[in-house]
């Protein structure tokens, strides 16, 4: 049955003490319940769905998920995983609600509503976008709650810098989330062992259980896109997980990282029975629920991480969806407006998906909630100057703006100015991307940038070129 909210949201009804016995017992048998209910899909005489769980740290890093799961339950706390991916994650070629993480969410609701944990998948996938920028402002973007920040953008990126850049600034967010790639990267093992400990890094890949399961699970055979065939949701490519996959995934992958999460979960509430049995857990106010604190990241193995945007956390607003943060034009002045400038889709193509994927059914056609959409602020030379106040920038601080740009010579065409003096010279590029659904890239300076708030501006001057802003970032 397909749930229609967008997030998998766990509200506690009231307030709790801290779990007794009985409770513990309780939750206990409902992960009993929905592990024989995920495996009765699939066939309960098959092994396997376990397998493709990974931690390069080894039994370390998987025990730190199962503290932080442990504190939540202790405490009644939040335990928030943030998954972060390309159009497969969001969904695309299925319904919104079908998409793997959403569908781990639901699987998992009626045990932590059982324990009392206000548990939450949250799923920030974007159509044809590698990891980055947004990466570069994770908390504006996936939640300065998050426990568990997701990587899967295994069809759009590969190389190392980004990579590394999620993972260092996972670990500079509010709680220091533990990252969890869907695929094992070379990276990971190569350049990058220095993370493992403190990222709680562990991989989650169910190519290895679906290839051993389908030809002989009922679940998994004759998958075909979406429920319907055919399927009124755009975005039906031969790369696209299936609707079986998806459930696996999604309800197979779903199902099997469900069964992941799930596993962890037990062993951190069997270790509350066990404090319970020997003199009672500690109090809320024990150092043992204390969150750590960030870690301090050695240097970058990435030689284009060697700057600053490697090793600082970042605030952010932004154009693109979905975010939990702030939208850019929220620092628009608001006497001045966009002031000529546009906020649209790169393309028409683009527009018309995104539409279908989030209208409402029209004659079959859209009804599949796909939360993801691409725009960006558009300014050409019949525009007029558009003005930013961005607020809290640190002593010593930096701005950077991030964008599809024709090109990257903006004293050719454009005026960029920080409070009021121009910056065109003054600015660091950092990285690059580039997929078929997005050209992205980023430029920063400290030049003129003061404590506190800042005024920033863009005017194009050249009748040949335009300027599509995204992002707006600042220390």
């Amino acid at each position: 049955m397909r749930v229609l909210a967008a997030l998998c949201v766990v509200a506690l009804d009231a307030a709790r003490g801290a779990p007794d016995a009985a409770q513990v017992a309780r939750v206990q048998q409902q992960i009993a319940d929905t592990r024989r209910e995920i495996l009765e899909l699939y066939g309960a005489d098959l092994d396997g769905l376990s397998e493709g769980v990974v931690f390069p740290g080894g039994p370390q890093g998987r025990q730190q998920l199962v503290e932080r799961f442990l504190r939540a339950f202790a405490l009644g706390d939040s335990f928030v995983i943030a998954v972060g991916g390309m159009s497969d994650v969001a969904g695309h070629g299925n319904y919104f609600e079908e998409a793997y993480p959403n569908v781990c969410g639901d699987a998992l609701r009626p045990v932590f509503e059982a324990a009392g944990v206000r548990f939450q998948v949250r799923n920030m996938a974007m159509g044809g976008v590698p990891s980055f920028p947004n990466s570069v402002c994770m908390a504006d973007n996936f939640g300065g709650d998050a426990d568990v920040v997701v990587w899967d953008f295994r069809m759009v990126e590969r190389d190392v810098h980004k990579g590394e850049l999620f993972i260092r600034q996972a670990l500079l967010m509010p709680r220091a989330p533990f990252v969890m790639y869907k695929r094992y990267q070379s990276y990971l093992r190569k350049d990058l062992k220095y993370a493992w400990e403190p990222a709680g890094l562990h991989v989650v890949d169910e190519m290895a259980a679906y290839n051993k399961l389908k030809k002989r699970s009922p679940a998994l055979q004759n998958d075909r896109f979406c429920a319907k065939d055919p399927c009124p949701c755009p975005g039906q490519v031969r790369w696209h997980a299936g609707f079986k996959l998806q459930r696996f995934r999604g309800p197979r992958r779903g199902h099997h990282m469900a069964l992941a999460y799930l596993d962890l979960f037990a062993d951190a509430v069997a270790t509350y029975g066990a404090l319970l049995a020997d003199g009672g857990a500690p109090g809320p106010d024990d150092a043992r629920w204390t969150i750590r604190r960030r870690p301090t990241l050695p240097e970058p193995f990435s030689k284009p991480l060697q700057a600053a945007f490697g090793s600082t956390a970042y605030r952010c607003a932004m154009t693109w969806q979905p975010r939990v943060g702030r939208g850019l034009l929220d620092l628009v002045d608001p006497q001045l407006g966009i002031n000529g400038w546009e906020l649209r889709h790169p393309s028409e193509r683009t527009k018309k998906v995104t539409e279908q994927g989030q209208g409402q059914c029209i004659n079959q056609i859209g009804a599949c909630h796909y939360r993801d959409e691409k725009r960006s602020l558009v300014g050409n030379a019949k525009s007029h100057w558009v003005f930013f106040n961005v607020p809290g920038v640190r002593d010593g601080g930096s701005i950077a703006f991030c964008g599809d740009f024709a090109s990257r010579k903006f004293q050719d065409y454009a005026l960029i100015v920080v409070n009021q003096e121009e910056v065109m010279g003054e600015l660091e590029p950092w990285l690059e991307s580039k997929t078929l659904g997005v050209a992205s890239a980023c430029f920063s300076t400290s030049h003129n940038v003061v404590e506190g708030d800042n005024v920033v501006g863009f005017r194009v001057v050249s009748g040949d070129l335009s300027l599509a802003l995204t992002h707006l970032v600042w220390t």
